[in-house]
């Protein structure tokens, strides 16, 4: 058996990746597409690390290339258009490579773009001109000598970004380099008569609102079927390019390929950038899942551990994460409804929906129903979200202690196990290390569940917030044979949590799916700011059983596992949770009974 093309883990050069015979994922027919339908000015937008940075280097070497070698085999050589494509001077500026926090530093790092740029081309901006003057004087230069010109912008949202994630942010420094990346971005549309080709790239379509607000002849191709997979890898393309390494990665990992294509689909796949898109995967996270599962070694420590989640160590928008906290509320309905969600973003006054989709957290979707929605991609989207959203709420991850990794796998096997006591039992104790005045606010309970429940991914299926038209649960937990819906109300009662579960009919989706469902409804009850004593958890969980009316459950009582065993109350601390003493309790909703009734 031949060897296997190396993967690309950390190359985003074109050049590097096709000499060193890297493994390549051919995007050069998207590009032929681009070019044949004469555009001039195109913008994408697209997550971060998703393979934006590789093919604005593609084009950069398709048209400053020397010779076609770099080209040969690809499909817009075999197709015979490369001949057709011109070789003319490309600029290049790479927006994200600078760290400046300030807008002085965002100006310098621009000059600085402009200066290496002109270096190649013979030319030398003044001293003491703006950026912006400068990148004019450079494009007057190439127009001059050479008549014509491409433009390639990477990443033009990154230094707002920064600047927005800077600890000495401040309103106006935003304000301030939005105006001189305004400023600077006209320069190109200066010279659209010199301009054979301009292809911008970044993370959030600001439109209007944004740096673009100038540049207002632009394509907009985020959201275009088209061209949906001009980053990102399709199921076509991995069978075309890849399917050595899943075969690989299947014998490492002692499974079939099948199985093996649908651990990746689960974890890397399922992005969408139109209502109407085909699902493309991510293509760094896949890349370096494949890397991991290259050698027996490794896949056996994927085993015994988790899959890779890399997009959760390329950096987060913290921004995204302190906009939910200083809503003051966890996610609803509309932060997953796609109405919106394409629209141009003002950072100022963003709405979640659209800031959670650009940003790469969620896709479009749809609901239970056949309803368009939004929905978090994949599970490692997924994951890496709540977790990002524990760690600015709690200033640590989950699972970092031995005895919290230790009730996190009591917990997933109690699920497992469809003992529900003991799961919210073990939910409580992990609990205990986080103090009261953190869980303060019901979105941090909501989200010290979801990640818990994140955490025993290895043996269960989780998926947060599942949707109807009428709403969706808090969290639902699907097991080999149990669903689980879980509803959290704050200082209200475990019987509206449970009713609310049946109304919306949260469950109904699983009607016939040969499963058992069940249905926990969770009610945090909050002292008095001036009362003294523990604060407490109720929770309630019901079987739920569908009889001969399609889609529509009728609650049973479950008697076959009785409440866990109550453990000894803890004297209550200064800023813990204090002591929980188990006492019985009944909803009061008709038809019903309480499974495992208690007070944490």
């Amino acid at each position: 058996m031949p060897p296997l093309a190396p993967l690309p883990i950390d190359t985003y050069n074109f050049a590097t990746l096709r000499r060193e015979g890297l493994a390549y994922v051919d995007k050069t027919a998207y590009i032929q597409s681009m070019l044949e339908a004469k555009m001039r000015y195109a913008f994408l937008a697209r997550p971060r690390r998703f393979g934006k940075s590789l093919l604005v280097s593609t084009l950069a070497y398709l048209f400053g290339r020397t010779d076609d070698e770099l080209f040969q085999g690809l499909d817009i050589a075999e197709s015979g258009f490369l001949t057709q494509v011109p070789r003319v001077p490309v600029i290049l500026l790479n927006m994200a490579r600078g760290g400046g926090n300030t807008p002085q530093e965002v100006r310098d790092e621009m000059m600085d773009l402009v200066r290496e740029q002109g270096i190649r081309y013979g030319f030398e901006p003044p001293d003491g001109v703006t950026p912006w003057r400068a990148l004019d004087g450079l494009l007057a230069h190439l127009a001059r000598e050479q008549g014509q010109f491409v433009a390639l912008v990477d990443e033009y949202d990154a230094p707002l970004v920064k600047i927005e994630d800077a600890p000495t942010f401040a309103p106006r420094d935003q304000e301030e380099t939005r105006s001189d990346l305004r400023s600077f971005y006209r320069v190109l549309k200066n010279w659209d008569h010199a301009m054979r080709f301009a292809f911008i790239t970044g993370v959030l379509d600001m439109g209007g609102a944004g740096p673009f607000s100038a540049l207002n002849n632009l394509r907009y191709l985020s959201d275009r079927v088209q061209y949906d997979a001009l980053c990102g890898f399709t199921e076509a393309e991995i069978d075309r390019f890849l399917r050595a390494h899943v075969e690989a990665a299947a014998r490492n990992f002692r499974c079939s390929p099948a199985e093996m294509r649908e651990l990746l689909r689960s974890h890397y796949n399922g992005y969408r950038f139109s209502a109407r898109g085909e699902a493309v995967y991510n293509p760094v996270s896949y890349l370096t899942a494949l890397d991991k599962l290259s050698t027996p070694e490794d896949a056996q420590d994927v085993i015994a551990t988790e899959f890779p989640r890399p997009w959760v160590k390329t950096g987060e928008p913290c921004f995204l994460f302190q906009y939910i906290r200083k809503r003051g509320t966890a996610l609803t309905d509309a932060d997953f409804s796609a109405q919106g969600a394409k629209d141009a973003l003002n950072l100022h006054q963003p709405t979640l929906n659209a800031l959670m989709f650009q940003a790469g957290y969620t896709t479009f979707a749809r609901d239970a129903d056949g309803a368009p929605s939004l929905d978090f991609p994949n599970r490692e989207v997924e994951a890496a979200f709540h977790a990002g959203l524990f760690f600015n709420c709690f200033n640590r991850q989950l699972g970092e202690g031995r005895r919290e990794r230790q009730l996190i796998r009591c917990m997933a096997n109690a699920f497992e196990t469809g003992d529900c006591a003991s799961a919210l039992d073990a939910f409580d104790r992990i609990l205990d290390s986080v103090t009261y005045t953190e869980l303060a606010a019901e979105s941090n309970f909501r989200i010290a569940l979801h990640v818990i429940c994140f955490e025993v991914r290895s043996l269960l299926r989780v998926v947060a917030a599942s949707a109807t038209r009428r709403g969706r649960a808090d969290i639902a937990v699907e097991t080999r044979d149990t669903f689980y819906a879980f509803e959290l109300k704050l200082n209200q009662s475990v019987a509206a949590a449970l009713q609310q579960i049946e109304d919306r009919g949260y469950l109904d989706r699983y009607a016939g799916a040969g499963k058992r469902v069940v249905g926990i409804g969770l009610n945090f009850i909050q002292p008095r700011p001036d009362a003294e004593g523990a604060t407490r958890w109720e929770a309630a969980a019901e079987n739920y059983e569908w009889g001969s009316v399609p889609g529509r459950g009728t609650r049973l009582l479950d008697q076959e596992r009785p409440p866990s065993a109550p453990r000894a109350a803890k004297p209550a601390a200064q800023g813990s949770i204090g002591a929980r003493a188990p006492t019985p309790y009944r909803p009061a909703i008709a038809k019903s009974e309480a499974l495992n009734a208690y007070n944490l």
